[in-house]
């Protein structure tokens, strides 16, 4: 093997320590400092991935699909020997020290349970099946439930009328809204754990479970956003192990789908060591590495920044220090790119999108632009399907801004996305 010299410079009193403790050991120091730095190297860098470069593709986006962390484009940068990180060229052949190959996802195989459709297309609450079912396209349909934290209630809902008319049904489980925390006080995580275990046992129609909702921000946290308990990726994972391991052990549940709730994009008010910026990837990525192989689903949300669907399809990003974080409604490729590989078997629901303000009732096509993104995602076969992006939101509740309900132009919008063979399986 051909050797390389590297040169480091020390100041001149930590050079003549060098020296002198080299001469005490009997020792030339160049062999001395070698196996200093084998040792603290060990094996790292002898397993790699292999990357071609595809066209459009940079060594930022590269690093966030195997690492979820653009900034570690330098460690393939160094390992490669490039000069710039910001040139590569398509057909590339690059290493990526310590990364897996993201796997090709297998697709089902034969026909899907009750309970979970073919179709990407789908609406945040109970009210718009007629349309859905009108154009032929029976897509998903999110039911919310506030559950407590009470251990002897064994309250629960149907949602059979839905699985039976061919419908695939979430029902997202909270602890409560508002200052009652989508979690409860972490104290009180084994006994809503139980209350989760209770709710689904008693009821019928669903399998998909979604364990509380955008964690990292701070009006979903017990208590409130200016004292309430942080939930930390820890804390997060903590509760949402042990729902799993209630709802799964209920007679009939065994294989139910337990879903990490989604991570709010853009939001950086939960801090903590390892992620003092706050950044919802990295709070996204560790609560995923926390969860390694207990997790059944992921689920996301993506919105715009606007009305205009010429902007679904942009690549701008954030403001500096997140400069590398998309800003418009491909958000939730960066969240896609942070899921290790070794998850990237599992089902993505998408499960909140909006234009991030209030639908005016205006037909622009915004609907069918980013329904048509979704679809351009899936139709690239290695990648990890999204099976459903969910429309935020049907009802009109008190203090809601989003609803769709009663809006004629919005919902034309969306039932002519509906026009359209969209769907993530294929028997």
């Amino acid at each position: 093997m051909s050797e390389r010299t590297i040169e480091i410079t020390l100041d001149e009193h930590l050079a003549r320590r060098m020296r002198a403790r080299a001469a005490d050991e009997r020792m030339a120091l160049e062999d001395h400092a070698r196996q200093q730095l084998v040792n603290w190297l060990g094996d790292w860098g002898l397993n790699f991935a292999v990357h071609v470069v595809k066209s459009g593709e940079t060594l930022a986006r590269i690093s966030r699909q195997y690492y979820g962390d653009a900034t570690k484009a330098r460690v393939i940068a160094a390992f490669n020997e490039l000069e710039d990180v910001n040139v590569i060229r398509v057909g590339q052949v690059l290493r990526l020290p310590e990364a897996e190959t993201p796997s090709t996802p297998a697709p089902p195989q034969g026909p899907l349970p009750k309970g979970e459709s073919p179709y990407i297309f789908g609406m945040h609450d109970r009210g718009a099946e007629h349309l859905m079912q009108a154009a032929g396209r029976k897509g998903w349909v999110l039911v919310t439930e506030a559950l407590g934290a009470t251990r002897t209630d064994w309250g629960s809902k149907s949602y059979s009328d839905l699985a039976d008319a061919g419908f695939g049904v979430m029902v997202r489980l909270n602890n409560g809204y508002g200052h009652n925390g989508t979690l409860p006080p972490s104290s009180l995580y084994a006994n809503f754990s139980v209350r989760c275990g209770n709710f689904v046992e008693r009821s019928s129609g669903c399998h998909i479970w979604i364990i509380g909702n955008e964690p990292n921000l701070a009006v979903e946290r017990p208590g409130g956003p200016a004292h309430g308990e942080v939930i930390t990726p820890a804390k997060y994972a903590q509760a949402f192990l042990a729902c799993r391991q209630e709802i799964r052990r209920r007679p009939g549940h065994a294989n139910d789908q337990i879903v990490m709730g989604a991570v709010g994009p853009w939001n950086v008010q939960t801090a903590y060591p390892g992620n003092p910026s706050g950044d919802w990837i990295v709070y996204f990525r560790h609560i995923l590495e926390r969860l390694g192989d207990k997790v059944d689903g992921i689920a996301l949300h993506t919105y715009g920044r606007d009305p205009y669907p010429a902007n679904i399809t942009s690549e701008l990003t954030m403001d500096p220090p997140y400069h590398h974080r998309r800003k418009m409604f491909r958000t939730y490729i960066d969240f896609m790119e942070a899921i290790p590989a070794s998850q990237r078997h599992l089902p993505v629901y998408l499960t909140e999108t909006n234009q991030n303000g209030r639908w005016e009732d205006l037909n622009r096509g915004w609907i069918r632009a980013a329904y048509a993104e979704i679809n351009r995602w899936n139709s690239d076969a290695r990648r990890q399907p999204i099976r459903a992006m969910l429309t935020y939101r049907w009802e009109r509740h008190v203090g809601d801004i989003w609803y769709m309900s009663g809006k004629s132009q919005v919902i034309n919008d969306f039932s002519q996305a509906l026009q359209r063979d969209y769907r993530w399986y294929r028997q």
